[in-house]
């Protein structure tokens, strides 16, 4: 099934595609490698497990 739907974390909306694996790691946020490379900002720590990228949460990583 292809479109987006809204994702909310920290009072902050953030389009993910219904397609797309998302898991909660703690305060990490993983989702698919291929989906959020181009979206990381140099500033939020991050990193990558196997396929999958890790995105510290809080209010300034969540606006990519």
């Amino acid at each position: 099934m292809h479109g987006f739907v809204s994702y909310r974390r920290f009072g902050r909306a953030r389009l993910l595609r219904n397609d797309q694996t998302v898991c909660v790691l703690g305060r990490y946020l993983a989702t698919e490698l291929w989906l959020e490379l181009g979206l990381l900002r140099s500033d939020r720590d991050a990193f990558v497990l196997g396929l999958y990228v890790a995105a510290e949460l809080g209010s300034s990583s969540i606006a990519t």
